[in-house]
């Protein structure tokens, strides 16, 4: 963080509309800021569909079925989200 005017610095940005929703790429010092926004409401729709759907993820690997790569990939970045 830059101590001078206490924000970070953004090398590079881009901002794409689509629809309702804006999302926006920061590119800082050590990563990246991806931001989405849009409708309230939608967007909690949004995140309650895609956790029943790394919910229903975890319970099949649980069970012993077989999970294609990207959604294995999926899991173990949501488990270390959270």
């Amino acid at each position: 963080m830059n101590q001078e005017n206490g924000e970070e610095k953004v090398y590079k940005q881009a901002t794409e509309r689509r629809g309702r929703f804006e999302f926006k790429v920061e590119g800082l010092k050590d990563g990246y800021r991806f931001t989405v926004r849009g409708d309230e409401e939608k967007l909690k729709e949004q995140r309650r569909v895609g956790a029943a759907f790394v919910n229903f993820l975890k319970q099949s690997e649980r069970a012993g079925w077989w999970i294609p790569w990207p959604f294995r990939l999926l899991l173990r970045f949501w488990s270390r989200y959270k």
